[in-house]
């Protein structure tokens, strides 16, 4: 039933939103009760499992938390005066902004695994800069959910650690994980440069006009304070990732459990609002009508956000409970082919469980399998677990429900369905193919032997 769940979701969704061209959050929460009927008598239990699941995740309190810490942001003129001396060091490079936003991505995933924390420190300060310098909204929001999938192609992450801890990976190590995993994701970030680079030339996006540019020395003296929003990122990465978090999960300071309750994606727009409300006070005080007007008009997307990071959340909870990952299991186990073949099989798989459920639930449900059918048919275990890897960090960039798409749009105040083509285009299936020419030693990744 797992699998005709997940069938039933995602043509419930595709239907509602492209066919009958209704709101997107709209069609996700009828996804969400069509999924639970497929459990039949069981659909009560299983749609209230959902609810309370949903309702609860940090990931739908976080969408809509970023949802008006942009809205702050933008009132206060923070993002501006951060914007302006941006442009004053990139703006003369062509794509400077979306450049920029891609190795800061590449930068998050390597000292935090989440999509959707990638996507949210990221966006909050590159998605305006985009748009100030000619990206459209949904280019740019495109750029940033694709580019999301680097907290799961790059090391570490905990997606890489549920794979390392089962036993089909025995015959792997973590160390050599970490270096093949850390050269098959600079192969992700290169491709995207790749993507940012024809994007410029096909949507003619200029460099920053020299007068639209101010001296870094005036842009400074305007906006000095405004680099301040990088406390509310860094902050959190230092409490949770790091020598610091180490020293203070000691018992007798903090405590692990204290430490891991600490989420990123949670505290970094509570603290960017925070931050962007002192900073900018004077502002608001002097024009406080325009910072409600801009706060009545932005309502209508918390409403959008958490009810689609809801439903798409929920879903996945009902998938789980029907048992998508045994049932795909069983499937792969029955197969015998050749490795090419097989690479492409479990690159699609992983992709399609990926979609609807987290790269850590999609590891935890066909993770083992799929790396058993790689091996089966000679792949080094090392590279079998990369190929999975790099196939399930499309998790953020898969429509209708990665989680990345919906934070993104929201940031960027773009139409979420305009993304899913490109989305699939330049990140989905691209990421597929750079899977599987890893797994065919086309693409060289380095090994370690020992």
């Amino acid at each position: 039933m797992g699998i005709i769940a997940l069938l039933v979701f995602i043509a419930v969704t595709v239907i509602v939103n492209v066919g009958l061209r209704r709101d997107i959050a709209e069609a996700l929460l009828l996804g969400l009760v069509a999924t639970a009927l497929v459990g039949g008598s069981r659909a009560p239990e299983l749609l209230a499992t959902a609810v309370v699941k949903g309702a609860q995740s940090e990931v739908t309190f976080a969408g809509m938390a970023f949802v008006f810490m942009g809205v702050v942001v933008q009132a206060t003129g923070l993002i501006d005066r951060l914007i302006s001396i941006l442009n004053s060091i990139f703006g003369r490079l062509r794509g400077g902004p979306a450049f920029v936003s891609t190795l800061g991505s590449a930068l998050i995933g390597l000292i935090a695994g989440s999509t959707a924390g990638n996507t949210a420190t990221v966006g909050s300060v590159t998605i305006p800069w985009m748009r100030r310098t000619g990206w459209k909204p949904e280019r740019a929001a495109t750029l940033v959910a694709g580019n999301s999938g680097l907290g799961v192609a790059l090391p570490p992450n905990s997606t890489m650690f549920i794979i390392l801890a089962m036993p089909v990976a025995a015959a792997a190590s973590a160390s050599s994980v970490y270096v093949a995993l850390a050269c098959a994701g600079g192969w992700a970030v290169l491709y995207r440069l790749i993507v940012v680079w024809w994007w410029v030339r096909r949507d003619h996006i200029p460099a920053t006009p020299e007068e639209d540019r101010l001296p870094l020395s005036e842009s400074l003296s305007q906006g000095w304070r405004s680099p301040s929003i990088f406390i509310g990122i860094i902050i959190p990465v230092l409490i949770t990732i790091g020598p610091l978090a180490t020293w203070l999960q000691d018992d007798s300071r903090v405590g692990a459990d204290g430490i891991k309750a600490i989420s990123i994606i949670v505290w970094v727009p509570i603290l960017i609002t925070l931050i962007a409300l002192v900073e900018g006070y004077s502002r608001i005080r002097q024009n406080n009508a325009h910072f409600r007007v801009q706060l009545q008009r932005d309502l209508p997307q918390f409403a959008t956000v958490g009810i689609s990071l809801f439903s798409a959340l929920g879903a996945a909870t009902i998938m789980e409970e029907l048992g998508v990952g045994p049932q795909l299991s069983e499937f792969l186990a029955s197969l015998n082919l050749p490795k090419a073949v097989m690479l492409l099989l479990v690159g699609i798989m992983a992709v399609i469980v990926a979609t609807p459920l987290s790269s850590t639930a999609t590891a935890a449900a066909v993770g083992a399998p799929a790396v058993a059918a790689l091996t089966a048919v000679g792949l080094d275990p090392t590279l079998a677990i990369i190929a999975v890897l790099l196939c399930t960090s499309t998790e953020g960039a898969s429509p209708p429900v990665g989680a990345p798409i919906y934070l993104a749009s929201g940031m960027a105040k773009a139409d979420p369905k305009k993304m899913f083509i490109p989305l699939i285009v330049y990140f989905v299936l691209p990421m597929i193919a750079l899977s599987w020419l890893v797994g065919m030693g086309w693409l060289p990744v380095y090994v370690p032997t020992s």
